[in-house]
């Protein structure tokens, strides 16, 4: 076993993935291993490989079909061997003490995650760290979960990319976290950083950042996202279902109506290219019954009394997402639509 995995997926990247090697070739540490998971890429990506750690015992090359972001990665764990994991998407960077660091924190402080800071990089320009960060150590069981949730993953503060922690594995093993189809949900690293949180005891912060996170129009995130809406809605549906089935629930019943409402199923609202999409997922999810039970926990007052009374958010957040489930849940999807999309006053 070595001290971390890192996980790195490709697919038709060979003009980054150069950069993206050299950093790891530099990391101070040396005691890991990186598994680059060709998804299929059909460029030199493979070659650039092979050229430049070929000769390096601690990288491997795995090949297989095209299956996308998630299926690359879950390829890569389940042949790790490291005491952590990490993922790199393989058109970014990583700071030479990325590993080291972290790994340094983790076994310090027995920590089941070490969060970190990301800054983005545009047309050769580093900007300054993205996430509001600072170095902490959080104990989950004292602080509990929901609060957690309402502090820092509501607003962003510690983020949710898979790249911007590192796991121990056995936390991802025992509990056979995997990450959904990308053609299923949206934000995959969102479900799976939530469904390890749900595992945690505790986790470390560090307010410095470590990866260098590539802006480009050609890559996943900056392309149209057909069926937005129905995937951040499948993802909902999928983190209400996990919490039940781990036993949080019922400690998350007022959490989770509101950062699914707030945080994803608006986003795929005001985000799908398609109003008619977004109108069809409403309808079909309708007769879903998990959804049913989120939007009724929604349309009730505890939930968004207990969002504004944590977090200071206004009091028309508490009225439109409380018209926004009632409309959903009578069947008037354009009416629920036309709140999120502001074109209706409260």
């Amino acid at each position: 076993m070595c001290m971390i995995t890192v996980i790195v997926p490709v697919y038709q990247v060979e003009q980054y993935l150069g950069a993206c090697i050299d950093s790891l070739l530099i990391q101070s540490l040396r005691d890991y291993e990186c598994i680059f998971v060709d998804d299929g890429t059909m460029d030199s990506s493979c070659e650039i490989i092979e050229k430049m750690v070929g000769g390096d015992a601690r990288f491997r090359l795995i090949h297989k079909k095209n299956g996308g972001l998630s299926s690359a990665r879950n390829a890569g764990l389940e042949i790790a061997n490291g005491k952590y994991v990490a993922f790199l998407d393989s058109d970014d960077t990583a700071h030479p003490d990325w590993l080291r660091d972290t790994v340094e924190c983790a076994e310090a402080h027995s920590s089941d995650m070490v969060l970190y800071n990301y800054c983005k990089v545009e047309k050769g320009v580093v900007y300054d760290p993205f996430l509001p960060i600072q170095d902490e150590e959080i104990d989950i069981g004292q602080m509990g979960l929901p609060n957690y949730f309402y502090h820092y993953w509501m607003p962003y503060r510690h983020g949710q990319e898979a790249w911007s922690r590192i796991y121990r594995r056995d936390l991802i093993e025992d509990h056979h976290i995997r990450f959904q189809p990308n053609d299923r949900i949206f934000a995959e690293d969102t479900l799976f950083s939530a469904m390890a949180m749900m595992h945690a005891h505790h986790i470390s912060a560090l307010g410095k950042a470590y990866i260098y996170y590539l802006q480009r129009g050609d890559s996943l995130m900056g392309k149209p996202k057909p069926r937005l809406a129905k995937r951040l809605m499948q993802l909902s549906v999928d983190l209400w279902e996990y919490a039940e089935k781990t036993g949080h629930g019922k400690e998350l019943q007022n959490v989770l109506p509101v950062l699914c409402y707030d945080k994803l199923i608006c986003k795929g609202i005001r985000f799908d290219p398609s109003l008619s999409d977004v109108l069809d997922a409403m309808a079909y999810f309708a007769g879903n019954e998990t959804m049913k039970t989120l939007l009724r926990r929604l349309e009730s007052p505890a939930p968004l009394l207990l969002y504004t009374m944590k977090t200071g958010q206004g009091f028309r957040t508490q009225i439109r997402g409380r018209l926004f489930a009632s409309n959903w849940l009578r069947g008037k999807y354009k009416a629920a639509a036309d709140l999120v999309e502001g074109k209706i006053g409260v």
